[in-house]
């Protein structure tokens, strides 16, 4: 933990302020959303004003994502007079979502969805910015800054009078927002990258991971089993669940301070296992008769110290696929989406389909820790995300920009040498990677190598690490 805090910098700071602003606000809002219901007599409401909210969310940022074919949506979001528009937007729908009435719910749960997902673009760009190694950090420091937020809005509206507790909160959630939720974005002071206007579609949608379509099978089991537990929940011990999440949110608080300060990298794949674990756990003990109130919460605490680290896992998942591709920005965001839709999808099966078949949801969650698992760790290898490369990684990639700055070197060249020399590209992908012709890539290789005076493409990673041991 002392070495992890030592190396905190700004931007993880800033990272894990946004992220926890962006949670802290998300949860409140469908709080209140879920108490206002309840004031109007219509709380069965509840689950389709959170589809509304989610289909609205999950629709805007398909439009972001097509948007990104055509404009620098990276530059944009770095320019100062825009920064605070996502909070400016996220405040202003959770208050007014707090002050509308039960027929016009629906109108603001799609506002809400939309200045959502403004919000989750102002996150990613946030977190983009902080160093491969400080991103857990950044993200279970946040997570767990959301949860004690919400565990505070509980608070407030438990000690408070029904409609103005819920105004109370609206106001706290909003301010929460424009305090800490801020994009960042990219300029090409920071990363030397070609703008989204110049960039090829195919080659954008080629690039996408492939493991953000397992994201979005593990995202929705997830949720249809979360949805499963609740829903036996409610019907087990109504007064329970009416006043559990007082005592459960202390848990998922703690549970991603833990992850925060303490987990490692490379420890990614059993955080997953540990979750699933966690939710197959509690999910069978709720199903089980003959426990009482107390123990049920027990269980329940077991749920969301299962949800907290899966929601961690997440977020991780996203920026690790996403990070040193060429548009990060677009891959984060489309991995956000999956991740949005997968919990859509869960939601409509379990309002349309409410069976309480036992062993499909004992099954799937067995199926998840069974498969998933393996899976992810495979592709953590596979992809060489592991703390020791990262820090070799780290360690190359200031090696690159010292030489960069020693020898003049100019943007496109210091994106060719980290092309090569961190992902290990050859001479036939470059052209593109790089977006260029291949005479432009060929020319632009030769003057390279001579400067430094390398004979091959091949011998660079060999010349900066060689580099590294002279260090």
């Amino acid at each position: 933990m002392l070495d992890n805090i030592k190396i905190i910098n700004t931007a993880s700071l800033k990272g894990m302020l946004s992220l926890g602003g962006f949670v802290g606000w998300y949860l409140t809002v469908l709080y209140i959303c879920q108490m206002s219901l309840e004031i109007y007599g219509t709380s069965s409401l509840f689950a389709g004003m959170e589809m509304i909210y989610g289909g609205s969310m999950m629709i805007v940022l398909g439009v972001m994502l097509i948007l990104m074919f055509h404009l620098d949506f990276e530059g944009l979001l770095g320019h100062r007079y825009f920064r605070a528009v996502p909070a400016l937007l996220m405040a202003e729908s959770g208050i007014a979502l707090a002050f509308t009435n039960a027929d016009s719910f629906g109108v603001y749960a799609v506002i809400t969805g939309i200045c959502g997902a403004f919000g989750a673009l102002a996150v990613f760009s946030s977190l983009m910015n902080v160093r491969v190694s400080l991103r857990l950090f950044s993200v279970g420091v946040g997570s767990a800054l959301g949860g004690a937020f919400r565990l505070l809005a509980q608070v407030i509206y438990t000690y408070s009078d029904m409609t103005r507790g819920i105004y109370v909160l609206a106001v706290l959630s909003g301010l929460l927002a424009l305090l800490t939720v801020r994009s960042s974005g990219f300029s090409k002071e920071d990363m030397p990258i070609i703008s989204y206007s110049e960039a090829s579609h195919k080659t954008l949608l080629r690039n996408i991971p492939g493991a953000y379509f397992l994201l979005f099978l593990l995202a929705g089991l997830y949720d249809f089993c979360l949805g499963r537990v609740a829903a036996l929940g409610s019907l087990l011990s109504p007064p329970l669940f009416n006043s559990y999440e007082i005592f459960t949110y202390l848990p998922y608080v703690l549970t991603a301070l833990v992850i925060g300060l303490f987990v490692k990298f490379h420890n990614v794949t059993p955080l997953y296992v540990f979750s699933a674990c966690f939710t197959a756990y509690s999910a069978i003990m709720l199903y089980l008769p003959y426990f009482s109130a107390a123990e049920n919460g027990v269980f329940l605490a077991c749920e969301f110290i299962g949800r907290a680290c899966f929601g961690v896992f997440t977020y991780l998942f996203i920026m690790t696929f996403a990070m040193d591709r060429q548009h990060p920005m677009f891959y984060a965001i489309f991995g956000y989406a999956c991740v949005t839709a997968a919990q859509l999808a869960a939601n409509l099966v379990n309002y349309y389909l409410p069976t309480q078949n036992t062993a499909l949801l004992l099954a799937a969650l067995a199926c998840s820790v069974i498969v998933g698992a393996p899976v992810i760790y495979a592709l953590l290898r596979k992809y060489g995300l592991t703390q020791e490369s990262f820090e070799l990684r780290n360690a190359l990639r200031g090696a690159i920009a010292r030489k960069a700055e020693e020898m003049a070197l100019s943007d496109r060249e210091k994106y060719l040498l980290e092309l090569v020399v961190l992902d290990g590209y050859a001479m036939e992908q470059l052209p593109d990677k790089m977006m260029l012709s291949r005479n432009t890539v060929r020319a632009q290789t030769r003057n390279l190598l001579k400067k430094l005076d390398v004979e091959e493409l091949s011998q660079l990673r060999n010349y900066f690490e060689t580099g590294l041991v002279k260090d």
